[in-house]
């Protein structure tokens, strides 16, 4: 096996590193605002432990039999002409040899690719494609599309572990993080069949900072498998002191990325959620039993809601209700963004979804735990709807006013929110809340301003107002 398991050693360097680890996840994950999404900033800052269930699984796929995919794959692999004379993607035969320049499977032609609605970024559709992506297209009704700027690819393994149906995943790629995003990627797709295999990837970058073509090179990169965050951190030293100052406070897209992710799903049904949103075993198969079913199928709007819960860092990752309430009773686990903006998630109604537990110990097969019957604005789901619900509104940038404008109009538009049960996904980590900076403010209030317009609409297109918003000047504060 060319990637190794941590072992036992290990647990004592995660026990003297806990407190580091608790500090820079509160860091990434204390967030204050509505729809912050997968997205991040300059500033984040990338722990140096993870825990053992991150690499103790690789794949039940054969190692060898896949790297001999990535050797020969022609994905993108073309040479292209640079502007400055030079070339990009020259075909390469060995993806990962000990410190060779690495990212020759991500590349992208700067003179192809799409622009948005106001032309303000520009996506590169499947600039990776694992080779098991299509086959599993065709096999499974539902497809996890999720979006992410590059300080994050780290949460893609553990989201990969246990998820057996397609991913879509769109990277947001600006300046050098173009070059980033590849060498870690091909890092990642070397290391971790189970992920690669299954996903394809996209790259979006803003037009006033177009990709910056850039070798890097990770010396011995197949001896490094069990090192997805320091591998991470390395790469992002490439980002200087001057870039890192813009890119702190550039509006992060996050709509335009989730629709970029699931528009490049192939399936009819779609599970939108956060890089950072963990599936149990066998939620993939569960779920997908569940969706060609009678109860889903003749439901043309429903959305069906998965709940998350987070979980505390010092916590195994529970893989069953039981356990997950079992932890929950000892204060290791609490519903998603429950502390940090309660609105966030509160409509799901967990106490009645913990009940069914009571009710339905060891439940396993998936059912409808009861209607979201007290929707509010601010609720943001996550949800595995048809591909043809509303798209994410693209005006809405940075922080505030996201994920909950899209969930909106789908209320508005007849959808209606089904909890689902006994599934269930993880945050690992336990939010807290704390002071916003003034760029993120100033980003959120922007966004406000534009709800402004955007709910005029949404009454003009739908002539309903079921959360009398036209009758409020402006929303509450997020």
């Amino acid at each position: 096996m060319l990637c190794k398991v941590w072992g036992v050693g290990m647990f004592s360097i995660v026990a003297l590193t806990t407190s580091n680890i608790l500090l820079t996840l509160r860091l990434m994950h204390g967030r204050e605002d509505v729809g912050v999404g997968g997205g991040g900033c300059g500033g984040v800052v990338i722990p140096e432990a993870v825990p053992h269930s991150w690499t103790s699984a690789l794949s039940s796929t054969n190692h060898t039999e896949y790297l001999a995919f990535l050797r020969t794959a022609a994905i993108n692999t073309e040479t292209t002409a640079r502007p400055d004379g030079g070339t990009e993607g020259k075909q390469q035969k060995n993806i990962s040899p000990p410190g060779v320049v690495v990212g020759s499977g991500f590349v992208v032609d700067e003179a192809m690719g799409r622009w948005d609605a106001k032309r303000r970024y520009k996506t590169h559709d499947h600039v990776f494609t694992g080779p098991q992506y299509a086959r599993l297209t065709r096999i499974y009704p539902v497809c996890l599309a999720t979006q992410t700027s590059v300080d994050r690819l780290f949460w893609l393994t553990q989201v990969a572990r246990y998820w057996k149906a397609p991913m879509s995943v769109a990277v947001f790629t600006p300046d050098v993080e173009y070059a980033i995003a590849r060498a870690y990627l091909s890092y990642l797709v070397t290391c971790f069949p189970f992920l690669g295999e299954k996903m394809t990837v996209h790259f979006t970058y803003p037009r006033e900072h177009l990709p910056r073509h850039l070798p890097l090179v990770i010396d011995h990169l197949e001896d490094k498998c069990d090192q997805p965050l320091s591998v991470l951190k390395e790469l992002l030293k490439q980002r200087n002191s001057k870039m890192l100052m813009w890119r702190e406070r550039m509006p992060y897209p996050q709509n335009v990325l989730r629709n970029v992710a699931r528009k490049n799903c192939g399936t009819e049904w779609v599970f939108l959620a956060d890089v950072d949103i963990v599936p149990i075993p066998g939620l993939s198969d569960n779920l997908a039993a569940f969706l060609v079913s009678n109860t889903a199928t003749r439901c043309k709007k429903c959305a069906f809601v998965v709940p998350t819960y987070e979980v505390d860092e010092r916590a195994p990752l529970p893989h069953n209700r039981s356990t997950l309430l079992h932890l929950a009773g000892k204060g290791r686990a609490r519903p998603f963004h429950q502390k940090v903006f309660v609105h966030n998630q509160h409509a799901t109604n967990f106490s009645r979804w913990e009940a069914r537990e009571r009710e339905y110990p060891g439940e396993g097969q998936v059912t409808i735990s009861h209607p979201v019957s007290n929707f509010e604005f601010f609720y943001e789901p996550f949800y595995v709807a048809h591909d043809d619900v509303p798209p994410h509104d693209e005006r809405f940038l940075g922080y505030g006013f996201t994920r909950n404008t899209q969930v909106y109009e789908m209320h508005v538009s007849g959808y209606t929110f089904h909890v689902l049960s006994p599934i269930f996904t993880l945050h690992w980590g336990m939010q807290v809340k704390r002071s916003r900076p003034a760029w993120r403010e100033k980003q959120n209030n922007a966004n406000r301003r534009l709800f402004e317009g955007f709910k005029k609409e949404v009454f003009a297109r739908y002539g309903k107002d079921p959360l009398n918003m036209m009758a409020t000047k402006k929303p509450r504060k997020a």
